[in-house]
């Protein structure tokens, strides 16, 4: 088997949340966002060659990376960041299929456990 490295890691998630791009560049730092050039928030973090592009259904695309463990960190600081500046709610996810669902959500929309009492 021929020698290998791995260079670039592409990754993509999803907020299963409405965004507004207007908030959200101008809640998180060192994002750019020019609706009429790309209809997406392009989110550069500080010390990192990662690129995030966030759109306004709530899917994000990482490249730029060069680990699954980069992938996770990544993701995780920037859903914290959207948490914290108030642009998505807090996120838990279901105790019976994992999947991730608002805070105040009552039932989740994956498998239909009841959340709230």
């Amino acid at each position: 088997m021929p020698n290998y490295q791995i260079e670039n890691v592409m990754a993509s998630s999803n907020l299963n949340s409405k965004l507004n791009l207007n908030d959200v560049a101008d809640r998180l730092d060192d994002s750019e966002y020019n609706p009429d050039n790309f209809p997406g928030v392009i989110w550069r973090p500080r010390n990192s060659y990662a690129v995030v592009v966030i759109m306004q259904d709530g899917k994000m695309m990482c490249t730029n990376v060069r680990s699954l463990q980069e992938v996770e960190s990544l993701f995780k600081k920037l859903t914290k960041k959207l948490e914290e500046s108030g642009v998505i709610t807090p996120r838990i996810t279901c105790p019976s299929c994992n999947a991730v669902v608002d805070s105040e959500d009552v039932v989740c929309i994956e498998c239909g456990f009841l959340l709230q009492q």
